[in-house]
């Protein structure tokens, strides 16, 4: 039962491939790929020299603290070395002075508190 006018008109055409594709789709890929090369190679040096840039920046950072850290235990290393200091802890460890060089020492009952 075949109606002629009703169904498809190009019923006796071979159906084919489009043989340009394959072209098109590798000449896409290798143009893709070079760009993704030259964005790499653009790219990747820019990134990593933003990353040496930060590390810088965090090491000129930790270097100020460390530099402030120092200064701040060199004052408090010369006030500890500080002669009233000193003299101070000595007293209050129950020392006394020396006897001058040539002289006899005191004795501890001699030595007044």
């Amino acid at each position: 039962m075949d109606l002629h006018g009703f169904g498809p008109s190009n019923r006796f055409l071979i159906p084919q491939r489009d043989r340009r594709w394959p072209h098109v789709l590798s000449l896409l890929l290798m143009v893709s790929a070079l760009v993704v090369l030259a964005l790499g190679l653009v790219g990747w040096p820019r990134l990593r020299s933003t990353s040496i840039h930060y590390e810088l920046i965090r090491l000129r950072a930790q270097v100020a603290d460390l530099e402030l850290r120092q200064r701040s235990l060199m004052l408090e290393l010369e006030l500890e070395r500080s002669p009233e200091n000193l003299a101070a802890r000595a007293r209050a460890l129950g020392m006394v002075p020396a006897a001058p060089a040539g002289l006899p020492a005191l004795a501890d009952s001699e030595v007044s508190r």
